[in-house]
Parts: structure tokens; sequence; C-alpha cells
């Protein structure tokens, strides 16, 4: 499942709507509903960004992949993801409809240090921040579902290097030889503990800065290098093939709408 982005390449996933706005200065809602004819496997990257997120499953199974072991989802559930958290789904012929808001904050007040699968306390989600800080402080059950749980230490240290420079030009390379392994084995290690590429995963945590960016108003020529890319139209492509949409979309000043597709 991707809450902020799409599943691009997926051939099994189809959104059936979408719509994206900036509801607050500085905090990012995204609703959509997602469809799968079988098997797929999503995943979220929540970068330097706190997610919750209201999920409800009209159709199929939607399984979290922790570690060596699976959570299976309850019909109508919620979702918190800290800063920097990776989590893995496994959708099996899933109806899914997602509300997510993506939004800062202290570390200090975090209220999780590690994504958790929470009951709702509410069949409805949220609509402000407000009621997803209320939710968050009378949450009833919360169970652990990192991906990367139990995950080897070349692993972990991949990740928290790619944490740090995310927005520099820290080459794998450079990060293999401090570990003393090459960059093939470098990504081995991270793909086993994480479930995908370390590229994949910087590509993801980029955008996602990005996408904070533009919820505090600012412009993509500006957020480019920033976030990490060289060039525009490299992040513009990139921004493209994750979110499945342009930049322009996630502006303040926009609000946008996918049209219904049936499958």
């Amino acid at each position: 499942m991707r809450l902020l982005a799409g599943a691009a390449g997926a051939s099994m996933l189809r959104f059936v709507s979408r719509r994206i706005a900036i509801r607050e200065p500085g905090v990012l809602w995204i609703e959509q509903r997602i469809r799968t004819r079988g098997g797929e496997i999503g995943t979220d990257v929540s970068g330097p960004a706190c997610i919750y997120a209201h999920v409800n499953i009209a159709r199929g199974r939607l399984t979290y992949l922790v570690g060596e072991t699976e959570v299976h989802a309850p019909q109508t559930f919620a979702v918190f993801l800290p800063p920097f958290a990776l989590v893995q789904a496994a959708l099996d012929r899933c109806d899914v409809t997602s509300t997510a808001f993506a939004f800062r904050r202290p570390a200090a007040a975090v209220p999780f240090q590690q994504p958790v699968l929470l009951a709702a306390v509410d069949q409805r989600p949220p609509e402000s921040m407000r009621e997803v800080d209320g939710r968050l402080a009378h949450h009833v059950e919360a169970i652990a579902v990192a991906r990367g749980s139990g995950a080897a230490s070349r692993a972990r240290h991949v990740k928290e290097a790619i944490d740090r420079s995310y927005d520099t030009p820290l080459g794998f390379d450079r990060i293999a030889s401090r570990l003393k392994t090459s960059p093939a084995q470098l990504s081995r290690h991270f793909r086993k503990a994480f479930g995908l590429p370390p590229v994949r995963y910087r590509h993801q945590v980029r955008i996602v800065a990005a996408l904070m960016q533009f919820a505090d108003g600012a412009a993509p020529a500006d957020v480019c290098l920033d976030v990490g890319f060289e060039d525009l139209s490299r992040f513009y492509k990139m921004f493209r093939k994750i979110a499945c949409a342009a930049p322009g979309s996630y502006r303040p000043s926009k609000n946008a709408k996918t049209p219904k597709r049936p499958l």
C-alpha cells in the first residue's frame, strides 16, 4: 500500500480515485482508493515526516510484513509512521481506501518511535490534525509493523546513512567502503532486510521531503537541489514515477483530483 504516493510499475494495482490538498500550513492530505487484481507488495516510506493514515479495506486482505512474521490488518484501522520509517504490506485482491496526513513534529513530540498499526477509534477518517492528534492520544492498541524489524547491522547502518544524508550526493560506494563491503553486497543486505534496493529507498525519502516542502509553499525548482537531486529533469521524472503526479499537483494553491477509472 502506498499512503502518499503511487505504486509506479505495479501492473496489478489501479487507482480508482485520488484527492490531494494542503488543508493546513505544512500538512499534506491525501485521500485515495486503490484496487489490486491479484497479489501486490506496497512500500510506504515516511522520510522526514510523520504519517498518520486511516485505512478501510472493503474487499480482500492486507498483511504487513514484519521481519520474518506477518501482521494481518483488520477491516478498519490506522497506521502511524514516525520520521524515516519503512513499512511494507502484501495486498491480496484488495479494494482499499486510505486518508493520510503527512506532517512534521519535533522528535520529543512524536508519539511512537517505530511504525505501528492502531485499532480504529472511529469508523470515519479524521478531517483535521486536531482529530489526528486526538486519535493518537487515545489509541487503544498499538502493534509494531516495521519492515526492517531485526535487520542485520550492515543493513541498519546503510539505512541510517541514507536517513542522515539523503539530501547530499553521498554515494553508496563510499558507504560500502566504510562498512568494508562492496556496493553489490551492500544492496543485497539492504534489500533482504527492507524489501527494496537502497537507491529506491533514497528516492522515496527525497520525494517525501519534497512533498513536505511543497506543503510549506516551496516551488519545485527551489526544492529539487534541497532534497538531493542534481537536476530538475531527473527530479520531475522521479517525482512522477513515485508520486504518480506532477509536482505542481501538490502545491498549496492546487487541489488535484484523479478521475475515477473503473477496473
